[in-house]
């Protein structure tokens, strides 16, 4: 029943498919959400095994929540207003029952999602050979570039692309980043381990090769320094060392990117010089409307004078849409599961649990790539962050738990060994 209704819970946001009612639309996984939360729900309250903990988490987005429901209805397009506040609430109950009800097994249920997210990586091979059913694309995402310049006109040309069954290759690409990051995690332990690692490679290789092939060029160029950072963070015993090693990474990486838009052809930075547009649109239109720093609603200011509709800047778009009280929950969000990684350090749990250093700094990479996209916009890309969230919260509860049980076997162990003597003769 449990395994069910998590593999419903898991799948749903990354069906996108909207239901347009003239001025009322819903996506489909509103109703899938909502249904198996329920039943979630129900199902543990029977068994007595809902248990609500104390989270700063859980803390934030319910503040979080609060603001949407305070400032959002007031926006110049009430409905698109009411509607963003459904966006934040749905996954935020799904969240809340999610991580307060299951108490174990999380590298289970972290398996299950995994295979889901291998499963729609065979939809995206097929899709690049295909070149075919993409069912639930964006128009604005209907022609997607690769890496490959026309002799004729030096510019990049459209690529046959892999986006899964979600609306757009780049939000297909965090959730593949994601996924690559559990995978190259997975522990490979018992009998048959051959098979296993035969299965492992063949999970990396598909991931791998599947976010290649979406294009999504943030999403791959952040990749990299995630990757050595979990090998950094596997590597070094203590916090100063990990800072020490990823900082450096972060800072080399940016210079490599840096000396490479001199060298590369022009066409391959138009997506950039494009984003400073909007980006300095966004300042133009705070500072014409002030207001927006306190109680948000930009969105539509922005709209009207933006090339595009949305600034490809999570941090922005934040500002934008719910004004600095908004943007400081998230970047609060954001220090906690930095201060939850120095935890981590401290207690050694990333060295006991390999798929929990993953889980970090696929939440760690979320924030980087949210530089040059709006990845907290639209109500299935809130729940995978949600579904990340609670698994990476549950598995650190199971993880410390198992700890403390060996630290306290270990200690009853020395306390119950026998002591021998030996006397003088």
């Amino acid at each position: 029943m449990i395994a069910f209704l998590l593999f419903l819970l898991f799948l749903a946001p990354t069906v996108q498919y909207r239901v347009e009612l003239g001025i009322f639309s819903f996506a489909i996984m509103e109703p899938t959400i909502l249904l198996v939360s329920s039943a979630l729900f129900i199902y543990l309250l029977q068994k007595k095994r809902l248990i609500m903990p104390k989270n700063l988490l859980l803390l934030l987005l319910a503040i979080m929540v609060c603001w949407a429901f305070m400032v959002r209805p007031w926006a110049h397009n009430w409905q698109n207003g009411l509607s963003d506040v459904r966006d934040w609430v749905i996954p935020f109950v799904s969240f809340a029952i999610l991580f307060s009800s299951v108490r174990s097994g999380w590298r289970r249920w972290i398996g299950l999602l995994l295979a889901i997210a291998i499963g729609n990586g065979f939809v995206g091979i097929y899709q690049h050979f295909a070149d075919t059913f993409r069912p639930f694309i964006t128009p604005l995402a209907a022609y997607k570039t690769g890496f490959s310049l026309s002799p004729e006109s030096w510019s990049l040309v459209t690529a046959s692309y892999a986006v899964g069954f979600f609306s757009h290759p780049n939000g297909f690409a965090m959730y593949l980043l994601f996924s690559l990051l559990c995978a190259i995690a997975w522990p490979v332990k018992g009998h048959h381990r051959i098979s296993k690692r035969l299965l492992k490679t063949v999970s990396v290789l598909t991931l791998f090769v599947v976010l290649f092939w979406t294009y999504a060029k943030a999403s791959l160029l952040v990749m990299v320094p995630c990757l050595i950072g979990f090998l950094i963070v596997r590597l070094v015993k203590n916090w100063e060392q990990f800072l020490l090693l990823f900082g450096g990474t972060l800072i080399v990486w940016g210079a490599v990117a840096w000396f490479a838009f001199h060298w590369l052809p022009p066409a391959y930075l138009n997506t950039l010089w494009w984003r400073f547009q909007l980006w300095r649109t966004v300042l133009e239109t705070i500072a014409d409307h002030p207001v927006i720093l306190l109680i948000g609603n930009g969105m539509e200011e922005f709209g009207a004078r933006s090339i595009y509709p949305q600034p490809h800047n999570l941090y922005l778009y934040l500002l934008l849409a719910y004004g600095l009280p908004g943007l400081g929950i998230i970047l609060t969000i954001f220090s906690y599961l930095w201060k939850c990684g120095h935890s981590a350090f401290q207690y050694r749990l990333f060295h006991r649990e390999p798929l929990l250093a993953a889980l970090w700094m696929g939440l760690i990479s979320f924030f980087i790539v949210g530089l040059v996209e709006s990845n907290l916009m639209g109500i299935e890309a809130r729940m995978i962050f949600l579904i990340y969230w609670a698994c990476f919260l549950g598995l650190w509860r199971e993880v410390a738990g198992e700890s403390k049980w060996r630290i306290a076997a270990d200690a009853q162990r020395a306390i119950a060994r026998p002591v021998h003597i030996r006397t003088l003769p």
